[in-house]
């Protein structure tokens, strides 16, 4: 069951995955960020965090208080164990946003620590920023914007589009690389991931998704999405 309710000017939809509470938030128009999901698990256990063509600051409240983590594009996906009662608040970036203190290109498949200073505030390099939560993951997001922390690299927003601008492949290859730490063709085949992995649990036929999607064959999508999304075709279409 779904329900609406605006903070920060956004609206949330709420729901229930199992013994877990998910809110996302909904409308963004920043050119910057993809998504913001908060999570507050209801059991112990563990989740599988798959490849999405995002980067990440995530904010991992648990027992032991409050984590800042900013991670990099993936390319396999990742087991995350959780608490009961623990809570993720993870704001998505663009493939496009590029940090320039944290490059795509050093920040591939990897997750950094940054250091907090008391309950509610960490470091950035040399700025001193306040945790968001989801209330003022708004103000978060503008103040990174203005200080110029995070930009928006219109060369690849571009390639991403599907509407490159006139540049040498050299050049694409180059921003590309840079901004996300993956090669165009590595980002292209997570995306066909992704794509493959929502038709499946959408109940398409495997064979019909290997089709539709260009791979070679039904092994071939069986190989890609063992190895970048951590499960198979029978394991992605399980309710």
């Amino acid at each position: 069951m779904h329900n609406f309710t605006i903070v920060s000017d956004l609206p949330q939809r709420i729901w229930a995955s199992g013994m877990h509470r998910i809110v996302k938030l909904e409308g963004w128009t920043s050119p910057l960020v993809e998504s913001v999901t908060h999570t507050t698990f209801g059991e112990n256990g563990s989740t599988l965090m798959q490849p999405d063509g995002c980067w990440d600051f995530v904010m991992m409240k648990t027992a032991a208080g409050v984590m800042v983590l900013r991670t990099g594009l993936t390319t396999t996906a990742v087991t995350h164990e959780f608490a009961a009662g623990d809570e993720i608040l993870a704001i998505a970036f663009k493939p496009s946003s590029y940090m320039a203190l944290m490059p795509g290109e050093q920040m591939r498949d990897e997750g950094v620590v940054l250091p907090g200073i008391g309950p509610d505030r960490f470091w950035l390099g040399t700025d001193v920023l306040e945790i968001p939560t989801l209330e003022t993951v708004d103000r978060f997001v503008d103040k990174l914007s203005r200080n110029g922390l995070v930009e928006d690299n219109r060369v690849v927003a571009s390639v991403v589009s599907g509407h490159p601008m006139a540049m040498s492949e050299r050049t694409m290859q180059r921003h590309f690389l840079k901004t996300t730490g993956l090669t165009y063709k590595a980002f292209t085949q997570i995306e066909r991931a992704q794509k493959a992995a929502a038709l499946l649990r959408q109940g398409r036929p495997a064979a019909d998704v290997a089709f539709a999607l260009g791979y070679a064959d039904q092994p071939h999508l069986i190989r890609s999405l063992k190895a970048i999304m951590g499960q198979t075709p029978r394991q992605l279409a399980a309710p």
